[in-house]
């Protein structure tokens, strides 16, 4: 399937006597185009192998961009693989390293940051992957996205060689 649970709040998820989960409340329902799926894949297992280098191509190509506040220079590997982290992986507030070399602040770098052209299956990743890591840090246990959502990327590649 393509379609996916766009609202996993604690209010809209159960657990089942059997330890299965139950998801209430489909009112928000996604549905992913065959190139968003692929696109999550690709970023999904990149993110995985924290593979920055694939993760911004993956971004790049599928119509991401971001620039420096100053708009000279566009936004490096570095720095479009931890904004894909916050994305669909972890929240990750650790010193970046740019692809210059230089090490900068990770918070300095979002207000620094702008963003130029959002694809769908970021904005609604986005949105789904930050409930979903907001959800688990206030449960004191963060997750990564990535790490969990790897066999399912791996099956959705597989599946279309």
């Amino acid at each position: 399937g393509r379609s996916y649970n766009a609202d996993p709040h604690p209010g809209n998820v159960l657990i089942m006597d059997d330890g299965r989960l139950a998801l209430l409340d489909y009112g928000m329902v996604g549905k992913l185009s065959q190139s968003d799926r692929q696109a999550v894949a690709e970023t999904i297992v990149a993110l995985s192998k924290r593979d920055k280098a694939e993760t911004a191509r993956v971004y790049r190509e599928n119509g991401y961009r971001a620039a420096f506040r100053d708009g000279t220079r566009e936004a490096d590997d570095a720095t479009l693989h931890r904004f894909a982290s916050f994305h669909l992986d972890r929240i990750d507030l650790s010193p970046l390293t740019l692809d210059s070399g230089e090490t900068v602040d990770t918070l300095e770098l979002l207000r620094s940051t702008r963003e130029k052209a959002v694809p769908k299956f970021v904005e609604e990743g986005r949105r789904l992957g930050g409930l979903l890591m907001g959800v688990s840090a206030q449960a004191a246990r963060p997750i990564s996205l990535s790490k969990e959502w790897l066999p399912i990327a791996e099956r959705v590649l597989r599946e279309r060689k």
